[in-house]
């Protein structure tokens, strides 16, 4: 009878060991970590985001849509070298700040390619070498049928969401428009310029838009 109860207060003691290991084990680990100030955040070569932006501004300057591309000084080279890890400097803060707070820390791009296949591949590159959230493509079909499209296009890309009213009525979807973190809108495009407006909204409030090749990443 000892051996019976002794047998028994064994078997609950394991269970309860193994329920406890089970709940907690299989609770998601969230690292706590804190946020610095983005303009302490720092790349590998330790870029600050004050670098980052100069030498973003340096080159959109220089190259911009609007302008005609000058390098009497043979400075562009060197510039466009260190553009990736400039734009993943800005990016990764923005990413601290999102994860802190979703409706901060919004990165947009605005791809302007030659034809769909070009803009697509800029897209999937950007998103992949930014680790940005990835959602829905717009603009591709009208009413589950596909769209033959011509010529140059315009993807315009949010990772935080939400859309205008006015791109609402445009794209002629209603509501079912409302962007969700990472969607894109693709639509036509007729202008000469062909590269990525990268735009990054940080804490500090600096308004931060540049335009750099396609083929960045």
């Amino acid at each position: 009878m000892m051996l019976f109860l002794f047998q028994l207060i064994l078997i609950i003691a394991i269970v309860n060991v193994d329920s406890f290991l089970i709940n907690h084990l299989s609770t998601p680990f969230h690292a706590t970590t804190t946020t610095p100030s983005s303009t302490c955040i720092r790349s590998t070569n330790s870029m600050t985001i004050d670098e980052a932006s100069g030498i973003l501004q340096e080159w959109d300057s220089k190259t911009g849509a609007d302008k005609t591309a000058s390098d009497e000084e043979g400075i562009l080279p060197n510039l466009q070298k260190q553009l990736p890890e400039a734009i993943l400097l800005l990016s990764s803060a923005a990413t601290a700040e999102r994860t802190q707070d979703s409706t901060k820390g919004r990165c947009m791009l605005g791809i302007c390619g030659k034809s769909p296949e070009e803009a697509i591949s800029a897209l999937k590159a950007w998103v992949t070498a930014l680790e940005l959230p990835r959602g829905l493509l717009h603009g591709m079909d009208k009413d589950g049928v596909p769209l033959q499209l011509e010529g140059g296009v315009y993807i315009k890309y949010n990772s935080g969401g939400v859309t205008t009213f006015s791109d609402i009525k445009k794209s002629g979807l209603g509501f079912d428009a409302l962007w969700k973190p990472g969607d894109a809108l693709l639509e036509p495009y007729d202008g000469d310029y062909h590269g990525v407006y990268f735009q990054v909204e940080l804490e500090d409030g600096e308004f931060r838009q540049y335009f750099v090749p396609l083929d960045t990443f």
